[in-house]
């Protein structure tokens, strides 16, 4: 028998602090367990979540055939001291013009391409622990009308495709799906264009955030 503890690294939620000692978790049987770094994260209040469109109205893109480089319609701009891991990202493609086949490139970057011609994004960044105390230091924005700052190693992590009468599809990158991990230090960008005619979309996204520190 034996008594187990580790040293508490919390700065985020108003329970065990930074350099307390906690006991470690098991099953009823004694069997140790580890929370995978997600959940850990959400109890620390590291994860984040942001949307684009409203609850009951969609964000329309303009009417281009094609993706333009430096016109995302979404993204999140990561500043310099802070990193990112992202998680999960959703698109949901709610109606297209007819004209031209769609396409959507979810991609990185290794600079924060600013706000551009573009509006805040819908929802603000919001901690998904309740309880957390801290803030992101990110903002997300939307439909960039005019060339926002020219990308640098611009990175694509996945591409979609529909077809122009397509309607109410959805589309998703998943880190652990992928078994990708991309890790954005900032100033860095995760970006999302899409080409086709007047879309019709909404998008949600899920990351961890952290000092730059941390990860150093």
């Amino acid at each position: 028998m034996s008594d187990i503890r580790a040293f508490v690294k919390n700065t985020s939620v108003g329970r065990a602090g930074d350099g307390t000692l906690a006991g470690v978790r098991m099953t009823p049987d004694g069997a140790l367990y580890v929370a995978q770094y997600p959940l850990s994260a959400s109890i620390e209040g590291r994860l984040f979540g942001c949307h684009w469109g409203t609850v009951t109205t969609p964000l329309a893109t303009a009417a281009t055939t094609a993706i333009v480089a430096a016109r995302p319609m979404a993204w999140i701009r990561v500043p310099d001291g802070t990193t990112i891991f992202p998680l999960n990202l959703e698109i949901t493609m709610e109606a297209t013009g007819i004209t031209t086949q769609g396409e959507i490139s979810v991609a990185i970057a290794q600079n924060d391409v600013g706000n551009g011609t573009s509006t805040a994004g819908t929802s603000g960044i919001i901690a998904l622990n309740t309880a957390a105390l801290v803030t992101s230091n990110c903002s997300h924005r939307h439909l960039a009308t005019a060339d926002v700052t020219a990308e640098t190693s611009l990175l694509e992590l996945k591409r979609f495709s529909f077809a122009a009468s397509a309607v109410n599809q959805a589309y998703s990158w998943n880190a652990a799906r992928e078994g990708i991990w991309p890790v954005l230090r900032g100033p860095a960008s995760l970006l999302v264009y899409i080409g086709g005619n007047a879309v019709n979309f909404f998008a949600q996204a899920q990351f961890i955030e952290v000092t730059e520190a941390s990860v150093s």
